[in-house]
């Protein structure tokens, strides 16, 4: 799809996974990754938005989903730092182990 084309008219472009019919896992990290590679041109902070922000405007969630703020649901994962990266952005988006520590409604899951 022309991705900057739907971002320039406003619309809310998110990203996902939905089924192995279409990929070998249901790796987000992976979608982020192909994603970018397809559209080199996309900040890392606007994909890690697709999956957050953008994700929870979709579903009609931006009140409590997809921020860390007060009064948000605090669904979250920890990942280790990368070292050398340009941004934490990018950090999260070239992830490729397994998530260490997962909460989701703010109990650890």
């Amino acid at each position: 799809f022309v991705f900057e084309r739907l971002d320039a008219l406003g619309l809310n472009i998110c990203l996902g996974t939905d089924s192995l019919a279409s990929n070998t896992d249901l790796s987000l990290f992976a979608e982020m990754r192909e994603f970018r590679r397809v559209h080199a041109g996309i900040s890392a902070e606007k994909i890690l938005a697709m999956v957050t922000v953008n994700a929870a405007k979709a579903i009609q969630s931006e009140s409590f989903l997809g921020k860390i703020r007060a009064g948000y649901q605090a669904d979250m994962i920890a990942i280790p730092a990368i070292a050398m990266t340009s941004s934490a952005y990018e950090s999260v988006i070239n992830f490729t182990g397994e998530v260490p520590w997962m909460m989701v409604a703010g109990e650890p899951a």
